[in-house]
């Protein structure tokens, strides 16, 4: 089966729209990239990952920031007439969950996704574990911001849970999650009688929930400062895992 077969049309964001206008395309759309594109041009990639990282976590604000000062420049891609099967092999090699589709002028002609390749909106896989990292916004409140979704088709929740820890640290050069992520969500996936899709999210809450109001009077206490929140929130976790830890490993 060949590529413009299961492809999907491509759904683009411009080089000169804001983050925040590429993180709502992203949301309405439930996908984790955009290709940049200039006419029917392919000019980079934008993940919610680089939304996250290059511009949330560094402070600087998703209205203003332009899709261009954060897009990779290094666009993965295939071709129409590339079969299903090379395709999915190209996103296994690279690590990604969606191609870019070229024709053979390399004009932009659609999308292909991992779920696209493997059967459609039908067969999606039944656990997707959410990789975050914990901020405070100007107010005081937290948010999660992504890092990583990774999708797992196999097993038990516990078992998605180790499958997808390990591809979030190798796809992240790290011995451990915990290094970069506060935590993680996992959304179990399912089908109901009449075929609609439900998704169920559990947090990985307990911790948070200790942490979140920690790292709040520890702003309030600081007088609400702005750009600390990764700080407050980190002695924040610093200090509740150290009273969650157990006598005899505190020495």
């Amino acid at each position: 089966m060949l590529v413009r077969e299961r492809m999907k049309e491509a759904v683009c964001v411009r080089p000169d729209q804001t983050l925040a206008a590429a993180a709502r395309l992203l949301k309405r759309e439930n996908i984790g990239c955009l290709p940049v594109c200039q006419d029917d041009t392919v000019l980079g990639m934008i993940t919610d990952r680089d939304i996250a990282m290059r511009g949330v976590a560094d402070g600087f604000d998703s209205n203003v920031m332009k899709v261009s000062d954060v897009m990779s420049l290094d666009v993965i891609h295939c071709s129409e007439d590339d079969s299903v099967e090379s395709a999915v092999l190209t996103m296994h090699a690279a690590h990604v969950q969606r191609l870019a589709v070229t024709d053979g002028d390399g004009h932009l002609v659609g999308v292909i996704s991992m779920s696209d390749a493997e059967g459609g909106a039908s067969e999606r896989r039944p656990y997707e574990v959410v990789f975050y990292r914990e901020v405070l916004g100007d107010a005081g409140m937290p948010h999660h911001s992504e890092l990583m979704r990774v999708a797992v088709a196999q097993g038990t929740k516990e078992e998605a849970v180790q499958a997808a820890i390990a591809q979030f640290e190798k796809a992240q050069h790290v011995s451990s999650w915990a290094a970069i992520a506060n935590g993680y969500d996992v959304v179990t996936m399912s089908v109901d009688a009449n075929g609609k899709h439900i998704e169920e999210l559990e947090c990985s809450s307990e911790r948070d929930a200790r942490i979140r109001p920690r790292a709040r009077a520890l702003w309030e206490e600081a007088g609400a400062p702005q750009g600390r929140d990764v700080q407050f929130w980190e002695q924040a976790a610093n200090e509740v895992d150290t009273d969650r830890r157990p006598a005899n490993d505190a020495h």
